[in-house]
């Protein structure tokens, strides 16, 4: 970790803790029946919790030069990843979409083995589908897998 973990992390602080006095002003409303602030002020608890984590972190961890990632085939991949998944969101649903994202995404991006690649795909597509198709009971585009 390096010496910006600090700043980001008392960043991201002070910014959690700024949304946190803004949805207070909110109005909690109850676990029932949450009000316009419930939402924005456990998110924002939820954020300090993290960066209350990444400062002791950037203390304490060894400074390491970090190779910049300046592959421009790298980025190029990755964008046009992000385009290929909008575009085959409808058509293939939201499962299979993000399962082929992040497959790509492991192997040739990340130049991971072809067995995490689709292993981590499969749990981040599966996990997924779980928190915001069940869980949540969001719409998600059903393409072929759901016809």
């Amino acid at each position: 970790m390096m010496k910006s973990d600090r700043w980001t992390g008392l960043v991201v602080l002070l910014f959690s803790l700024y949304v946190c006095l803004e949805s207070g002003r909110l109005g909690f409303g109850a676990y029932s029946r949450p009000g316009p602030g419930f939402f924005p002020f456990y998110s924002g608890l939820l954020l300090a919790a993290f960066s209350l984590v990444l400062i002791p972190i950037g203390f304490l961890a060894r400074q390491e030069k970090e190779a910049p990632w300046d592959n421009s085939l790298n980025i190029f991949m990755v964008g046009l990843s992000m385009f290929a998944f909008a575009w085959l969101l409808e058509p293939l649903g939201f499962v299979a979409t993000a399962f082929l994202f992040t497959a790509f995404l492991f192997s040739a991006v990340e130049r991971r083995g072809w067995i995490f690649s689709l292993a981590a795909a499969l749990l981040i597509a599966g996990s997924s589908y779980v928190v915001f198709d069940r869980w949540l009971q969001a719409q998600l585009p059903a393409g072929v897998l759901g016809k």
